[in-house]
């Protein structure tokens, strides 16, 4: 048990939107003898409703007025810790933030205050590192500790990451309530080192500050009142400047005040109006200061009651108490960009661990602008592509083309990042463009490689790339070497079928030393399906099959057409449904696709108008489709597992798949048929048995849920991984 108990602080005045995101990233904070307080403003939007899923494991304190320091002293007047921790309600500490923070108060008795690095809303510029205050409250910013102090300046914290020992505060008589808004902390620190405390910002205690709008500035930190925030500059500078000229510090900072207006005007981001609004605050302000700091000469500090240690109620997390772990997921796909299958079981994996309470990284591809974002629990970290000229060679396994390189050595300098800082040491990522390729072999890495459809075992069923030569042997064949290395160097490989260890036995020798676990995948569950399989609601002669898949060989899409060719104008009541992406050139002729040749060479048909192609859709709109079929067909060549198979399960639907890879050892006879895909007559014969039997269709649905909620569930699917993670 740490000797230090902390109390967190949350001071929210209007913040429903951001305040349970911060609540939330408090949960995973790795320090247990802590407690948390929320102390609400008088706020008129729905925060106490927000805070209801929390009754019982936060302490709910109100303040009455719109004052941050009178709030902070609320709420370290009931702080039952020896440390009290603040951080906003826009603010998202990282897992390590109060570890890192306690050993110092721990290691220094003489430590009043100590802060870390702040983040901006993007989590991957800095807002603030090192910050260096006078007596007039303004502020130096530092990348890096300066070399030798300046004298007049001196260390300072910021709000969102700012920790005192409760003694400290006790010391000094708590935060000085006429600073309502601004320079509240720089006051404390102030006071904190002219007591003779000391103060310390440590770089690996780090704080993401959102950066919510708020009734005193807008998202892109426009002001829209500077009352505020000129009341309590002016009001600092009377204060901490008493050999000035009273009148003198009031101009002084008056005039700061009215430039950063006109600066704002000139730049755009305000008009005229809003510009002589600014200027009414901060005369306004200027007199109020003026006033306050004279009435109240020592400041309106508080007397701060001792700790009362029967008040304490230590954090509890919504999970139940288990070893905590800490993963890295890669996938250089995920939401919302478009995704496949591998970017499908990350989200998945990440999302159940996270709920567990166990501690999650996912690096991918940013669409845009590099960030790292707090989702769900999960800590997702979107990073761009590495510079080529920063590329060193691969001395000590196979080179990659420098399409992937780019992706492999972008992945590894962050993840590295992740090591040191975060103390995260294991990665899960698929063998599918070796996308752990650089961690493998890394100190203190251990990669565990996910077995997929693989370059290998795609070879076969790609014609275009077997019949493109400069692709093949530039790119096709240096990926396969690069798999075989990574597969011999991986810390244990993930197999999420039988199958797929067996065919990347036969494609990739020399694989008898590797560890190999079973760990198939998972999906969370449909909400709107019920717990057995839904009868359908479609006259009982009527039958709707969806195929789910992009329009290439490998899935089939050539069977599949073939089938509906066939078949549509013997079955009238059947309705055809085909999702997936249906761009892709024919490999047979390139200057069309799959889809626009069968609409082309069956145009006019009367049973063309019950075939719908769909294209690629959204999640929401895929879940539906699932939930209106009656059986999916997806006559896929190979599959290493075959999460459609799955999906149709979750949706209590009997499948048609193909026999080769995952699918024949997913779609047992139970649930569905696995048919050979060599040519369409087996597809064909299957669908004609489940076309024209309802009563089949219902059951093998009623036990494809049941084999859905016993095996391949979200949560089994984190459970099974679990057992591997360090």
């Amino acid at each position: 048990m740490p000797s230090l108990r902390v109390s967190l602080v949350i001071c929210t005045y209007n913040r429903a939107a951001s305040l349970p995101r911060t609540l939330q990233a408090l949960d995973y904070l790795r320090y247990p003898a802590r407690e948390t307080l929320v102390v609400v403003g008088p706020c008129t939007d729905n925060t106490l409703d927000v805070l209801k899923p929390w009754q019982g494991r936060v302490r709910i304190l109100h303040c009455p007025e719109a004052n941050l320091s009178m709030a902070r002293n609320i709420g370290t007047a009931h702080a039952a810790g020896d440390i009290v921790a603040f951080t906003d309600d826009d603010g998202l500490p990282e897992a390590n933030w109060l570890d890192t923070l306690v050993a110092a108060f721990q290691a220094d008795p003489g430590l009043g205050g100590a802060g870390g690095y702040v983040r901006d809303h993007t989590g991957v510029a800095y807002q603030t590192r090192h910050i260096r205050c006078n007596r007039w409250g303004e502020a130096q910013f530092f990348d890096h500790l300066p070399e030798q102090e300046t004298p007049g300046w001196f260390i300072s914290l910021i709000g969102v990451n700012s920790v005192f020992r409760r003694t400290a505060l006790q010391d000094i008589g708590g935060f000085d309530e006429e600073y309502a808004y601004f320079l509240d902390e720089t006051d404390v620190c102030l006071r904190l080192l002219e007591k003779g405390w000391r103060l310390r910002v440590l770089p690996d205690a780090e704080v993401h500050h959102a950066y919510a709008p708020s009734h005193l500035r807008t998202q892109e930190r426009v002001p829209t009142s500077l009352y505020l925030t000129a009341r309590s500059k002016i009001y600092y500078a009377l204060r901490h400047q008493s050999d000035h000229n009273p009148v003198a510090i009031v101009q002084r900072q008056r005039s700061d005040l009215l430039a950063s207006v006109h600066h704002l005007l000139a730049a755009g981001k305000i008009d005229r109006p809003a510009a002589q609004r600014l200027r009414d605050d901060i005369w306004r302000a200027s007199a109020h200061a003026a006033r306050d700091a004279f009435a109240h000469p020592g400041g309106r500090t508080v007397v701060l009651p001792a700790a009362d240690p029967g008040q304490w109620r230590e954090a509890t997390p919504p999970w139940p108490q288990s070893e905590r772990k800490r993963v890295l997921l890669i996938s250089r796909n995920y939401p919302p960009q478009p995704v496949g299958g591998i970017a499908r079981y990350t989200v998945t994996l990440a999302h159940a661990l996270a709920r567990d309470g166990h501690e999650v990284h996912v690096i991918a591809q940013t669409p845009d602008t590099p960030r790292i974002d707090f989702e769900d629990g999960v800590w997702v970290h979107r990073i761009d592509l590495a510079d080529a000229a920063e590329l060193p060679p691969l001395t000590d396994r196979p080179e990659l083309p420098a399409a992937l390189r780019l992706w492999t050595h972008a992945v590894a300098r962050h993840a590295d990042t992740l090591r040191t800082r975060l103390g995260i040491g294991t990665a899960v990522a698929a063998l599918w463009d070796c996308e752990a390729y650089e961690l493998a072999q890394r100190p203190g890495w251990r990669v565990l490689t996910y077995l997929v459809t693989s370059y290998a075992l795609n070879l076969p069923h790609k014609p275009d790339w077997r019949t493109n030569p400069h692709h093949l042997r530039y790119h096709v064949q240096p990926v396969i070497e690069a798999e075989s290395w990574l597969l011999r160097n991986s810390h244990a490989l993930l197999a999420s079928t039988q199958r797929v260890w067996s065919d990347v036995q036969a494609a990739y020798p020399n694989l008898g030393h590797v560890a190999v676990h079973d760990i198939p995948f998972g999906l969370p569950d449909d909400p709107d399906i019920p717990p057995q399989a839904p009868t359908s609601a479609a006259p009982a002669d009527a039958c709707t099959v969806l195929y789910v898949g992009r329009f290439e060989p490998r899935k089939g899409i050539d069977l599949m057409l073939r089938a509906i060719e066939a078949l549509a104008p013997q079955y009238p009541h059947v309705h055809w449904r085909l999702v997936g992406n249906d761009r892709l050139p024919h490999p047979e002729q390139p200057d069309t696709t799959y889809r626009d040749d069968f609409l082309a060479r069956h145009r006019g048909q009367p049973w063309l108008q019950r075939v719908q192609f769909q294209g690629e859709v959204d999640d929401a709109a895929l879940l539906a489709a699932y939930r209106a079929c009656d059986l999916l067909v997806a006559p896929s060549r190979y599959e290493s597992f075959g999460l459609i198979y799955v999906e149709a399960m979750r949706a209590g639907k009997p499948c048609i798949g193909g026999a080769d890879g995952g699918g024949g050892e997913i779609i047992t006879p139970d649930i569905g048929l696995a048919v050979p895909t060599d040519d369409p007559a087996p597809l064909m014969e299957a669908l004609r048995r489940l076309i024209t039997d309802a009563a089949l269709r219902q059951r093998m649905g009623q036990r494809a849920r049941q084999h859905y909620l016993q095996q391949y569930t979200d949560h089994a699917f984190a459970k099974r991984m679990l057992a591997l993670l360090t």
